[in-house]
């Protein structure tokens, strides 16, 4: 039996379900991100403290014998460590640290590593996490060896007879019994191989397929072996369901690279369908205290983030299940930082930790499942493992796990900027909706970069593209990315490419909004993992991502710069702001001032009444502040400048900055000031100036993106707003350096301004100096 490429077309109706939900989607209070941490490093300390003075976790000295039978189970991993499970204990406490980000040149780690190098186990527990381990160290040549010989262990053990063909059991050569669980450990030890280099061969990986198809059960769930082996038969659980889930992603990956890339549609696999629909329909039962017949509610939550990952969905119906498992560990977390008692505290902390840490790595990319305007489902997902491969392929770059999602139009904002980049992909021509393009163009200003590919070089995709940036952004146009941009230069040099595929870009004068490769077909290299002869456009899927997270600065799974707004906040005061808008880009980050809006309102109780005035046509009426911006080179006419004469003679504060920082957009500005402000210029703004304490709160530090330190900006923590009095009073607040990119809250290269954080905290402060608040 065959297992087609994976497509979440029947569970993405479930998960939109919970996005349509709304705020029932996701829990009452997530653990926020300082949380999770402060939990993981007190798990941390927890392990260490078992460690033995001999630097192992074993519960004896010295292994008491072969033992064919084991307690090495989902429950009490590792507690037969004296006999067939031997180094189980310890290759799972070094897993689990190594997860949480631990350094494999610890002299702890060291010392359990080497003594890992010098025992041996035949257990399938054992081994299955040893090759986890060796994954994550250095390769150096003992290493390397080491894997060899677990994984060969590994790959003879396997049964190849019955309902067991394709299974494991404790040991090799005990009598005929497996389990799922047993398994489970097996897979993904040579998984690791795999992902070392090794080779694997393909007849393994069928015959794991077939065994794991063969064993599902009818409503699609798995439980601890074939029920027709089971004397006694188990229920399935959400544990042994989302191993079997995960496994079959596993031997997708391994067995059909290939398949899918003929732009013929997207290819679906009923096993992993039934699989996920099984765990949608459970999601209640993980996350929860209930030891039930063989429910090991902290081994589940490792094979749900299992599963969560390898499929990128963030939710199984209404339930975000990182949000839900770490809500449930943070609650249930003893004193000392432990999971569970007794004798489990230890293997259930070490699951625990895998959960949280490996559950919360960064979302590089969101890949968008969209359908056409009646509802029809697009070719989306043709290449079902692109988007996954290319952020492991990242990740193991940058040496630290990243995952990618699904998402869909319906999704909430926050949900899609969960990541940097929304990669949008298909051969016919897109036909969105007024509702989703309206969508896509508030993810962009809201922070987000698209990145499209053309499935085969199709042109009617590429095209279809051209024309929904034409509709949504007509004031910018899509043009050759050139080879000097920052994209190509930053992190892996285009110039060293054998090949340079053309990327279009869509830019607002200060970010870029869209990118097109429109030939290159990034996404069949990515599906079918061809670094060897299309490594320039894994580097190149690796650039974009570094350019939209200005280097690296990735943010954990929940951490979101991203403020919705809250309609239950009922500011105390307001403050009136005139955006001034004139004949040019005026204004190129419109959902920054929705991001301060909401901010303000929900920190300080001050809303923002913001109103668009048309300069030079007298609109700015009532309002005491106005801000004016801009990413390129503009003339002001002499209505315009006579408009603002007498807004700051009447009293009126004007606050004006160059979104992006460009030399072109600031020089307008200046040169407009200098109309306005013939006998003022400009003066920069001394760090005990009123203005920087507004509020009443203390001065904060200073700091800027790294792209304006690299171009001399920025080198002290020390602010660079100008100011021009008038009539005694500071009338004029402007900024060369970027703040309106700054609003907006993502991290992006190539911004010479102040960062996201200080560019809100600057802004807010100006509001308040200005309106006396």
């Amino acid at each position: 039996m065959s297992l087609k490429p994976y497509s979440v077309r029947v569970v993405i109706a479930l998960v939109i379900s919970g996005w349509l939900a709304g705020s029932a989607a996701t829990t009452a209070q997530a653990a926020s991100a300082e949380q999770i941490e402060s939990s993981l490093r007190k798990g941390v300390e927890y392990v260490y403290k078992q460690q033995t003075k001999t630097g192992h976790w074993e519960l004896t000295e010295a292994r008491t014998g072969p033992g064919a039978n084991s307690s090495f189970n989902d429950n009490d991993a590792g507690q037969d460590t004296g006999a067939a499970q031997w180094t189980g204990r310890t290759a799972l406490a070094v897993y689990a640290l190594l997860a949480a980000g631990e350094k494999p040149q610890d002299p702890r780690i060291q010392q359990a590593v080497e003594f890992m190098l010098k025992n041996d186990t035949n257990g399938v527990y054992a081994l299955g996490l040893r090759c986890q381990v060796w994954m994550l160290m250095p390769q150096s040549a003992k290493i390397k060896a080491a894997m060899v010989k677990d994984a060969h262990l590994l790959g003879t053990s396997m049964r190849t007879e019955g309902n067991a063909k394709g299974m494991y059991n404790y040991v090799p050569g005990a009598g005929k019994s497996y389990s799922h669980s047993r398994s489970q450990y097996a897979v993904l030890g040579m998984w690791a191989a795999a992902q070392t280099g090794m080779e694997v061969p393909d007849a393994y990986w069928r015959t794991v397929e077939e065994g794991w198809i063969r064993n599902q059960t009818p409503d699609g769930g798995w439980s601890y072996k074939n029920l027709a082996d089971d004397k006694n038969p188990h229920p399935a659980t959400v544990g042994m369901t989302a191993v079997g889930v995960a496994t079959l992603f596993i031997t997708q990956d391994q067995l059909r690279p290939g398949e899918g890339i003929s732009c013929k549609g997207n290819p679906t696999s009923a096993a992993i369908e039934k699989g996920l629909a099984w765990i949608t329909k459970n999601s209640d039962r993980f996350a929860v205290s209930d030891r039930s017949d063989r429910n090991y509610p902290y081994p589940s939550l490792y094979a749900v983030e299992r599963i969560g990952v390898a499929s990128g969905l963030s939710y199984f119906g209404t339930v975000n299940w990182f949000e839900k498992g770490a809500d449930f560990l943070l609650k249930e977390q003893g004193n000392d930082g432990e999971w569970d008692r007794g004798k489990f505290a230890f293997p259930n902390t070490c699951f625990a930790m895998l959960f949280l840490a490996k559950g919360r790595a960064p979302v590089v990319i969101s890949k968008l499942k969209y359908t056409d305007a009646a509802g029809k489902e697009g070719n989306w997902n043709q290449r079902p493992r692109d988007a996954a491969n290319l952020a492991r392929w990242i990740g193991k770059t940058l040496e630290r796990d990243l995952s990618f999602q699904i998402v869909s139009l319906d999704a909430p904002m926050g949900d899609l900027l969960e990541s940097p980049i929304l990669y949008v992909t298909g051969n016919e021509v897109l036909n969105f909706s007024a509702d989703s393009k309206a969508k896509l163009k508030r993810y962009m200003e809201s922070g987000g970069l698209v990145l499209a590919n053309s499935d085969c070089g199709a042109i009617a995709f590429a095209g279809s593209i051209k024309k929904l940036a034409a509709e949504l952004f007509p004031d910018y146009e899509f043009a050759e990315t050139p080879k000097d941009d920052l994209i190509y230069t930053s992190n892996y040099p285009a110039a060293k490419w054998k090949s340079k595929p053309s990327m279009l870009r869509l830019s607002n004068g200060a970010r870029p909004l869209m990118l097109l490769i429109p030939q290159a077909d990034a996404g069949r290299a990515w599906q079918t993992r061809d670094v060897r002869m299309k490594n320039e456009l894994f580097e190149l899927g690796a650039d974009v991502l570094l350019f939209a997270t200005d280097n690296k600065k990735l943010r954990y799974r929940g951490s979101r710069f991203f403020v919705p707004e809250d309609p239950s906040i009922k500011p105390a005061t307001t403050i009136e702001v005139a955006r001034l808008k004139y004949a040019g880009v005026w204004d190129p980050e419109p959902a920054g001032w929705v991001r301060l809006n909401n901010l303000m309102s929900k920190k300080d109780s001050i809303g923002l009444s913001m109103k668009t005035a048309e300069l030079g046509k007298d609109q700015i009426g009532s309002a005491k502040i106005a801000h004016l911006t801009g990413s390129f080179d503009y003339k002001f006419t002499p209505p315009q400048i006579a408009e603002l004469q007498k807004f700051v003679a009447d009293g009126g504060t004007l606050i004006i900055d160059a979104t992006g920082g460009g030399s072109k957009a600031a020089t307008s500005m200046e040169v407009m000031l200098a109309a306005v402000f013939p006998d003022g210029k400009p003066q920069l703004l001394p760090p005990e100036h009123p203005l920087f304490s507004a509020g009443g709160a203390a001065k904060d530090e200073i700091a800027y993106r790294s792209y304006a330190i690299k171009n001399g900006v920025g080198q002290t923590n020390a602010p660079r707003l100008q100011g021009i009095t008038v009539n005694g009073r500071l009338a004029v607040i402007y900024s060369r350096e970027d703040l309106s990119v700054g609003l907006v809250g993502q991290d992006v290269d190539g911004i010479i301004g102040y960062t996201p954080a200080t560019a809100t905290k600057l802004m807010t402060r100006i509001l308040r100096f200005a309106a006396g608040k």
